[in-house]
């Protein structure tokens, strides 16, 4: 039934259906399939998946990264990242990654930042003589790390799915978050320097200070979300609250670029991009119950210790599995679903849930750039004005860096639970 169901998906995903949609016809089709459950089970699932004081986080986390946006925040960051790490060889290419790192700290989304950062960089690169095909990758694998650092609208779904607690998911994200932009700036380094990327004028150190400066209130917004999260002040869903009214204030006080009269326009872009998103948690919730009742966690269990007992081999076929499920599947609707089949299997091993959750994001993440359905590398390309088959070979040493972090933080639970333990616990 599961790869009836499966097929049926991909299926729809290939003829452009939109995933939520696929989501929920393939969740039809099983029920359809089974024949015992009424359908209006489905219905009730669907309801109960949204059901989440907490998932409203999620929409206030999207409209404190709008405001932002629209409010100059971005030319600021690039700005600020380009004072820091602007004077080296490849410098763009480094300020495109850093950009990304402090991107990620305000919108908790990808996208966003492969269409934000993206859009400003990308054609300068090209501009400057880099090759397209690279600044592409850049911008493509760089992006992901907005999924990875909080706020991070993907850990919020996984937290929700299994009854984490968000503020340690998120202290969770900031080590891995660190380590995959630095593997991504040790890979530029050594491109840049092969192909003799140009460097950037050095800023003086008064343009710098004015760039710092500039740019420090907008990186207070992880500061507030995270430091009222662990400090107890407030929970994320109130952070999320916290961070967008701040974002706000700051778009139309200090930056000035943000105008009321602005506000419907971006309310509305928030409600469907919130609806889109919901409808994917529903359906998805849908699919995953139907999977629970069939015992599809007690079978991959079994299936799994048939073939080794061993936990370092069992979580290897566990991220081989999400890598290859990354690659045709969304990353939200790919955790609603598997979360409840994988997280069984995993604390059965002795890994603590909060390690598994920030492990299979950043799996999944992964998928945001690779082919068919990476959403950040259909972005970028776009942007770039360039093939998807042309980038493929410039993304692949960066996606060897990603898989050394990926296995490095699976393998080393420290670089995950370090801060949740030490913050948290």
């Amino acid at each position: 039934m599961v790869v009836i169901i499966f097929i049926v998906l991909i299926l729809l995903m290939a003829i452009n259906v939109p995933i939520a949609i696929s989501t929920g016809i393939a969740a039809i089709f099983g029920f359809a399939v089974v024949g015992s459950i009424d359908l209006s089970v489905m219905t009730q699932r669907m309801l109960m998946g949204v059901n989440s004081f907490t998932l409203i986080a999620i929409p206030l986390f999207i409209l404190a990264g709008r405001f932002m946006q629209l409010g100059g925040i971005t030319t600021d960051l690039i700005n600020l990242s380009k004072s820091l790490v602007g004077f080296m060889r490849g410098g763009l290419a480094y300020v495109n990654i850093v950009s990304s790192m402090f991107f990620a700290g305000i919108t908790g989304s990808a996208a966003s930042d492969s269409s934000s950062v993206g859009s400003i960089l990308i054609p300068a690169m090209v501009k400057k003589g880099y090759d397209r095909d690279f600044s592409v990758a850049v911008t493509a694998t760089s992006s992901t790390i907005g999924v990875m650092i909080p706020p991070s609208i993907p850990l919020v779904i996984y937290g929700v799915a299994a009854g984490v607690s968000i503020g340690q998911l998120f202290l969770g994200g900031i080590i891995p978050g660190i380590l995959v932009a630095v593997a991504l700036m040790v890979v530029t380094s050594v491109i840049a320097k092969k192909r003799d990327y140009p460097v950037e004028e050095r800023i003086s150190v008064k343009g710098a200070l004015k760039n710092i400066i500039r740019g420090i209130p907008a990186l207070l917004t992880i500061i507030i979300i995270i430091g009222g999260i662990i400090t107890g002040v407030f929970t994320a869903t109130e952070a999320a609250g916290i961070a967008a009214l701040y974002a706000f204030l700051l778009g139309v006080f200090y930056y000035k670029e943000l105008k009321i009269k602005d506000l419907p326009k971006i309310i509305l872009d928030v409600s469907v991009t919130t609806g889109m998103v919901a409808l994917m948690i529903a359906t998805a919730s849908a699919l995953g119950y139907l999977f629970a009742i069939q015992g599809i966690p007690q079978m991959i269990a079994d299936g799994l210790l048939s073939i080794t007992e061993s936990s370092f081999l069992i979580m290897l076929m566990i991220t081989i599995m999400l890598l290859f499920i990354g690659t045709f599947l969304d990353l939200s609707p790919a955790v609603i679903i598997f979360t409840p089949i994988l997280l069984p299997i995993v604390t059965e091993l002795g890994i603590d849930p909060v390690h598994f959750g920030v492990i299979m994001v950043i799996n999944l993440a992964i998928g945001l750039f690779t082919p068919p359905v990476g959403v950040c590398l259909f972005v970028s390309c776009a942007i770039g004005q360039i093939s998807i088959t042309d980038v493929i070979k410039a993304i692949l040493p960066y996606f060897t860096a990603m898989i050394v972090v990926l296995l490095l933080i699976t393998y080393v639970p420290d670089f995950v639970m370090y801060l949740p333990e030490t913050f948290m616990r």
